[in-house]
């Protein structure tokens, strides 16, 4: 049982799904922290496009490798499937 209902694409209403359809264009596949964010869509679009351009490029100095193998070993240290 979690404590913030995750909502998905499927049971999602109103501004909710509008939400959920602009993010598939910044994230293809959506993961349980968007869809706990969800329950707040206007956080949720600031919180994706902030973290999108984090790890795009924009404000850091870190090449893209470097990025996603911390990406890489963070879900490893957290059991994430991805």
């Amino acid at each position: 049982m979690s404590l913030i209902e995750l909502i998905t694409p499927e049971n999602a209403q109103g501004e909710q799904k509008k939400t959920y359809e602009i993010l598939e264009h910044i994230r293809a596949k959506h993961v349980h922290s968007q869809m706990a964010s969800i329950n707040s869509p206007f956080l949720s679009r600031i919180i994706a496009t902030l973290v999108y351009s984090l790890r795009e490029g924009m404000g850091t100095i870190l090449p893209s490798k470097i990025k996603q193998i911390a990406i890489i070993k963070t879900s490893q240290i957290n059991t994430c499937d991805y």
